[in-house]
């Protein structure tokens, strides 16, 4: 089967260029994709205050450590959070550990709906996992961005997050780009 699918695909580019149309990007990115491992995690418990943008608690702070030891050996290429501090401070632990900085991808609001993240500002987190083909990434986000982006990912089972869980760890294996298999773990 392997030896027909790139016959196949030999006498495809051998077409194309003895015609001299274009070569499809599409057709060598379906190709050359690699699975990519994502790790999500909503950020560790947090303080009451200030009621904005409050910092981890101490309880928080430990999961972090925890966080960071055992993502340690995971191959992760690239860290991603909000702009909130509690998130930067889950994935700090494993940044310092493994000398990789920790990239901000803001998020906006609906602005039909206030109370709801834009969809367009979870793609923009969701894009940046296709630049690592083949690598980790982690993404540290909120109990109503994790489920999202885990959907936008093509997940197949997309979670709910209770508001007093801190401690979901889910292993997102991307296979293509839109469907990826959903592992839920503890830690």
């Amino acid at each position: 089967m392997k030896l027909t699918s790139i016959a196949a695909r030999c006498s495809l580019l051998v077409l194309l260029l003895l015609t001299g149309l274009p070569l499809c990007s599409n057709i060598s990115a379906k190709v050359d994709f690699s699975a990519t491992t994502v790790y999500l995690v909503r950020h560790a418990e947090k303080e009451k205050t200030p009621p904005n943008d409050p910092p981890l608690s101490e309880a928080g702070l430990a999961r972090s450590k925890n966080l960071a030891r055992i993502l340690q050996k995971a191959g992760i290429k690239a860290i991603y959070t909000s702009q909130f501090l509690r998130t930067q401070q889950t994935a700090q632990p494993l940044a310092e550990a493994s000398g990789i900085a920790v990239v901000q991808v803001p998020l906006r609001m609906d602005p039909s709906n206030p109370r709801k993240v834009s969809e367009a500002s979870l793609r923009e987190a969701v894009e940046k996992v296709y630049e690592h083909g083949g690598g980790g990434v982690l993404i540290v986000g909120h109990s109503n961005t994790v489920p999202e982006m885990i959907r936008l990912l093509g997940g197949d089972q997309v979670p709910f997050i209770n508001e007093s869980v801190y401690d979901d760890l889910f292993v997102v294996t991307v296979y293509e780009k839109g469907k990826a298999k959903v592992a839920h773990l503890k830690y």
